[in-house]
């Protein structure tokens, strides 16, 4: 590839390691090769997220709210092609009657300039499926023509998703083994209750209920099944929750899902929560090192949490750490923002639900 070509490739290795970037770097594609934008959709654990140029993000938005996306053919038949290491051009997936024809060319994508497009769908990067796709070509023709180029630039989108992905993984497992630290037994799970890592102690106390094949958490006590899928989808919406479960012969233990906050383009986050299962009698204290890495907190945001979710006002707050209520108040407004919750009430459930008890500021 020319000059340019070279910069690009370094905007995906950057975007590899970085993946707040991918935005812009999937613009830089979409621009070398002269088309509306360039689109990116990660498929895991039961649950499609999308990030985009720019210029195609509020058309994607569109695509949700009018329904497209649960009716995709397009995408559907690109992912079926996904044990072909290359790009796909709507003529290879579509006949040209079903270009006519077909209601997501006719009503979405051709009243937009969009229907010319290239895909790739991209595997085995601990996710279900990856695909990339450059929308809006100047016709048919200048997007087949674009697929030798592609094919060359693949490799390298396939190698920093591969980055972008482990990255994720390995900050899943971060948080585990950091509430291992201190004695509690913790996984990170996907929206369909896959273990994306779990730390040994949850694995010790839920060794019965994991799927040997699907990785899947699985109970067989009445109601807890459909309970923590009730969960895991109040997760995905910044909501924690706790479920009891009472089993035969063996101590009951209660397991507290708490939302893994992300941001809405971080397309490769692998969990959608923190399972902590709390087993009476054996709780551990969270202490502000802990809360600091679990939310990414500073450490003055860190200890007004203790605080607050303690049971203190913001007053008593601000005289224990001899700073004015506006700092508290800016404070709180941050940490709510990092875990998910609204007020002081949710702030103080959702640290309790890490360990069954308050931190230790």
């Amino acid at each position: 590839m020319e000059m340019s070509g070279n910069s690009l490739i370094d905007s995906i290795y950057e975007a590899g390691i970085m993946p707040s970037l991918w935005p812009d770097t999937l613009a830089e594609l979409a621009r070398f090769f002269r088309t509306r934008g360039a689109l990116l959709m990660v498929q895991s654990g039961g649950t499609e997220r999308w990030t985009a140029s720019p210029s195609l993000g509020s058309l994607m938005r569109d695509f949700e709210e009018q329904g497209w996306s649960k009716h995709n053919i397009r995408a559907a038949r690109c992912r079926s092609l996904s044990s072909y290491a290359g790009f796909v051009t709507d003529q290879d997936i579509a006949t040209p009657h079903e270009l006519e024809t077909l209601p997501i060319y006719t009503e979405f994508l051709r009243p937009r300039s969009l229907e010319a497009g290239a895909g790739t769908t991209i595997q085995g990067i601990k996710m279900d499926g990856l695909m990339i796709t450059l929308e809006g070509f100047d016709g048919y023709f200048k997007a087949r023509e674009a697929v030798a180029q592609l094919d060359q630039l693949r490799p390298h989108l396939a190698r920093a998703a591969a980055i972008s992905a482990r990255m994720k993984m390995e900050q899943a497992t971060a948080a585990t083994d950091a509430l291992a630290a201190i004695g509690s037994a913790a996984a990170v799970l996907a929206t369909d209750a896959t273990i994306v890592s779990a730390n040994s102690a949850f694995s010790a106390l839920v060794a019965s209920s994991i799927g040997d094949r699907t990785g899947r958490l699985t109970f067989s006590e009445p109601g807890v099944d459909v309970e923590l899928s009730n969960a895991l989808a109040a997760a995905n919406s910044g909501i924690g929750r706790s479920i009891a479960v009472r089993r035969a012969g063996q101590a009951m233990f209660v397991i507290h899902v708490a939302p893994l906050l992300r941001s809405a383009q971080d397309v490769f986050s692998v969990g959608a929560a923190l399972a902590v299962i709390d087993v009476p009698g054996r709780s551990a204290f969270l202490d502000v090192q802990t809360i600091r890495s679990l939310y990414d907190l500073t450490p003055a945001e860190s200890k007004v949490a203790c605080l607050v979710a303690e049971g203190r006002t913001p007053a008593e707050a601000a005289k224990s750490l001899g700073v004015s209520m506006e700092t508290i108040r800016t404070h709180l407004k941050r940490t709510y923002a990092k875990t998910g919750t609204e007020r002081q009430a949710g702030l103080s459930i959702q640290l309790r639900s890490l360990t069954g008890r308050l931190p230790n500021p």
